[in-house]
């Protein structure tokens, strides 16, 4: 009996379960690495680790990171090609030199604000061939997907 009082799955389910989220994993990994380009240069992790800054105007390096699900390091070096291509700006913290703290420059703003609204108008635009009980059920599905993710890898 399976932990939550349903049927185990049969085999036949496990492997038609198995190939439909590989199909949404590989689609997934393609739309990702194909958004770059049409994201105006910017890949998923960057934007990802951009987006607190939309809310708040400065944050720390390891709070992006964060944000990203980064390590430090690896925030740092997405960091550097961002301001290299005029994103962002560094600083160091006026009261902790050794916080880095990150802005987004008035183009970098103006590229974020573009690209998260042509995202979601792709979003709005993809998801609505599902019926609004569709994409409840979709929603529901996927929020209960998420945690077994690691599992079913």
């Amino acid at each position: 009996m399976a932990k939550n009082g349903n049927e185990p799955p049969t085999v036949t389910e496990i492997d038609e379960l198995a190939q439909a989220a590989d199909a949404v994993f590989f689609a997934m990994r393609k739309a990702r690495s194909a958004g770059a380009d049409r994201d105006g240069g910017l890949s998923l992790p960057q934007v990802t680790m951009l987006e607190p800054l939309a809310a708040k105007p400065e944050l720390p390096v390891g709070r992006l990171a964060a944000a990203a699900d980064v390590s430090i390091p690896t925030a740092t070096r997405m960091l550097q090609q961002l301001e290299g291509a005029g994103v962002v700006v560094r600083r160091r913290s006026p009261e902790d030199e050794r916080k880095v703290l990150v802005a987004l420059t008035p183009e970098g703003s103006e590229r974020l604000a573009r690209l998260r609204a042509s995202r979601r108008e792709r979003q709005a635009a993809a998801f609505g061939v599902f019926s609004p009980e569709e994409r409840a059920q979709l929603i529901a599905l996927l929020r209960k997907l998420a945690p077994v993710i690691d599992l079913v890898g």
